[in-house]
């Protein structure tokens, strides 16, 4: 059996926190907010945060996403068996989103996004006649599948087409109104209130800013916010959190020229607090870098204080000695001239 050496212990201890830091990465605790139009998910890029890891700030942001044709999926013309699939994202919960086929647009339906709704992803057949079923309702994350069952092209884009427009006589063509299904959809037991759908607002890329504030020192660091790739409204600014304990994130900016000024802080019911290494450490416990940190500077105080009395002292015995020297120069002057005197003396005598 291989036994690890004590000085490779820190080394494999930090490798397996590391391991251990990402794969919770899983493992989320932001804060929700909305504010006007707006929908914010804001907390650590990695949940739970450790102390000393590689981290940073992550901002979703969500609005109001346009009702007409297409905006938010087009299906394009689909021929006999064809077919087209959407995945309706978190950030559509709560939301419903209207259809319609594009080659007959009074022809439609909705999708009602909920966590309440049936596990599982929902097909949806599209004919000359309509669609069905034409409203339904998906979790989450789910997939619609629309499926072309007519012997002619058809098509489904997003957005109401001509669902809702009223006739000649002011009475609502045939289709329900995304109103309407929301009702039918929602029924007596639904306990979530229904909007229209929203979706990732995107391009902000750098007009986004960050103050990150460590609580307990007030020291602040601002940071720009930058696109994570492939992920629509998804914003990040790396970070590596040096200090454990609450932190602040104060996100200002603009979005179609609107101030953004938005304060998020870690604690409970938001996003974590950034935890010491020590938390996850087992079986044994390693310095953080910022205990090392500390050490070395103490070590360093001590070891300036240290040769500045040395010096002082190196000083001082210097200055004793020059005056030693002087003293024995003086003293030999002095028995010079005793020996001189004495010496008149006796040739006096």
């Amino acid at each position: 059996m291989t036994v690890a050496s004590k000085s490779k212990l820190p080394l494999i201890a930090a490798m397996a926190i590391t391991l251990f830091a990402f794969s919770a990465a899983t493992i989320t605790a932001h804060e929700s907010r909305t504010a006007g139009d707006l929908s914010y998910v804001v907390g650590w890029l990695d949940e739970p945060a450790y102390e000393g890891f590689p981290n940073g700030v992550s901002v979703r942001i969500t609005g109001p996403i346009e009702t007409a044709t297409g905006a938010l999926f087009e299906g394009g013309a689909l021929g006999p068996g064809a077919e087209f699939t959407y995945t309706f994202g978190r950030e559509l919960e709560d939301s419903i989103v209207p259809y319609h086929n594009h080659l007959n647009p009074e022809l439609g339906g909705t999708v009602t996004v909920t966590a309440t709704a049936p596990e599982g992803d929902v097909e949806i057949e599209i004919s000359a006649t309509g669609f069905s079923p034409a409203d339904v309702m998906i979790r989450p994350d789910s997939s619609v599948t629309w499926r072309n069952v007519d012997t002619s092209p058809q098509a489904v884009h997003s957005g109401e087409g001509m669902m809702g427009m009223e006739q000649d006589d002011g009475e609502p063509m045939d289709g329900a109104t995304a109103g309407d299904t929301a009702a039918g959809a929602e029924g007596d037991d639904h306990e979530h209130e229904l909007t229209a759908p929203t979706g990732p607002v995107e391009g902000l890329e750098g007009s986004l800013q960050v103050e990150v504030t460590h609580v307990a020192t007030g020291i602040t660091r601002t940071l720009t916010l930058e696109s994570a790739f492939q992920e629509p409204g998804h914003y990040v600014a790396a970070l590596i959190p040096t200090a454990p304990g609450a932190y602040t994130f104060h996100l200002t900016g603009d979005i179609d020229a609107s101030p953004i000024d938005e304060t998020f802080e870690s604690g409970p019911g938001t996003f974590d607090d950034v935890l010491t290494q020590a938390s996850i450490q087992f079986p044994l416990q390693v310095s953080a870098p910022r205990e090392i940190e500390g050490a070395a500077r103490g070590a360093e105080d001590a070891a300036a204080i240290a040769e500045s009395a040395a010096d002082g002292a190196a000083d001082d015995a210097s200055s004793a000695q020059t005056l030693a020297i002087i003293a024995i120069v003086i003293g030999i002057g002095g028995l010079a001239v005793g020996a001189g005197g004495v010496t008149i003396g006796l040739k006096r005598r």
